[in-house]
Formats: C-alpha cells, sequence, structure tokens
C-alpha cells in the first residue's frame, strides 16, 4: 500500500463534516491559510482517487452549484474517519518538532469533532514540552555558534528559528490555559 500524505489528511479533515467537490477543496486551499498546500488539479484529484481506493471516501449525491456542473463530490467513509483520527492522534515526538510543525499544526487543526478535548490537551503538553526541549538545545548550540563565529548574518539567522520554536511553546502553553478556563478543569498529563 502507498504511504499516506499529509495532503490527503488534510483533505479527508476538510471533508469530515459535508461532503466536497475537488473543486470546493481546491478553492479552500487557494482562499484560505491552507495556501501552501497544492492547489493543482495534479495534486489534489489523484490524492481524491487514492483515498477512494483506499475506501476512506466515497461519492457523495451533489447538491446545488456541483449537480449543474457535474463535479463529483466525495464524503468521508467510516473507516477515512478511523484513519483520521489515528493519524492526528499519533503522539508528539521530537522529530515532528525538529521536521514536520506544519504537519502538528494541520492535525491539531483537525482535532476538534475528531478526538477528546483530552487527547488535543495532551497533545499541546507534549508539543509545549517537545518544542521546549528542541529550542533549549539550539540556543544551547547558538551560544556556541556566537563563541566561534561572533557577530554573522547566519547566527542571526539560526536565533530568528529559535525565538520562533519559543514563541510557540508560548503558545501551546496559552492554548492549553485557554481550554482549561474554558472547561474549569486540569489538562490530563502529557505522555511519557
Amino acid at each position: 500500500m502507498t504511504s499516506k500524505s499529509t495532503l490527503e489528511f488534510a483533505l479527508m479533515g476538510m471533508m469530515r463534516f459535508k461532503p466536497q467537490t475537488g473543486y470546493d477543496l481546491r478553492k479552500t486551499f487557494t482562499t484560505t491559510g491552507m495556501r501552501h498546500y497544492s492547489d493543482s488539479p495534479g495534486s489534489i484529484y489523484p490524492a481524491l482517487k487514492r483515498l477512494e481506493a483506499r475506501g476512506w471516501i466515497a461519492p457523495a449525491p451533489a447538491q446545488g452549484e456541483a449537480d449543474a456542473r457535474r463535479r463529483q463530490a466525495y464524503a468521508l467513509a467510516e473507516s477515512g474517519k478511523e484513519a483520521l483520527v489515528k493519524w492526528v492522534d499519533q503522539p508528539v515526538t521530537h522529530d515532528n518538532v525538529v521536521l514536520r510543525v506544519s504537519e502538528l499544526m494541520l492535525r491539531f487543526a483537525l482535532m476538534d469533532g475528531n478526538v477528546p478535548r483530552a487527547t488535543t490537551m495532551r497533545f499541546l503538553a507534549d508539543f509545549e514540552r517537545e518544542m521546549g526541549n528542541y529550542a533549549a538545545e539550539s540556543r544551547a548550540k547558538l551560544e556556541a555558534m556566537r563563541l566561534k563565529a561572533g557577530l554573522h548574518t547566519g547566527v542571526l539567522a539560526y536565533e530568528s528559528g529559535i525565538e520562533g520554536m519559543e514563541h510557540q511553546v508560548d503558545w501551546a502553553r496559552r492554548a492549553r490555559e485557554l481550554f482549561e478556563q474554558a472547561e474549569g478543569g486540569q489538562a490530563p498529563p502529557a505522555r511519557q
């Protein structure tokens, strides 16, 4: 079986609450913060075909404009919902924060309506811990770079990246606090 792509999970996440056509999905990619995904028919339609072949999506009766233009709408199948939940609910690892932050943010964005709030809280705690560890490791390397290179554009660029990581740690902490306030409870412990 071919590997699953982040694009495929993004497509399934957008189909979670209502059937969508390829055109609808392309339009979402073009007009929202999901722009970094290709809105190319050469990416989206093959991904839809792979999802359909796996049985994770199924043709759905088209409605409105889709009927008039004969566009095929797709709905998320039960097996697709299960695959989406399994993907969203993966632990946050060191490699994730180093190599796949945008994928982590997509997983976070798709949590509501797919996983219990406790899972979201655990994700945020794990993200805060792993990103915090990575930022601290990077900050130590930065200090060594400064000693060796002095003031250098590469050093300053590296520092900018670390400040971005530290901002994400602060964001995760604030997000957990907001959920805790909204629910009046405590967060579950982070995964070990």
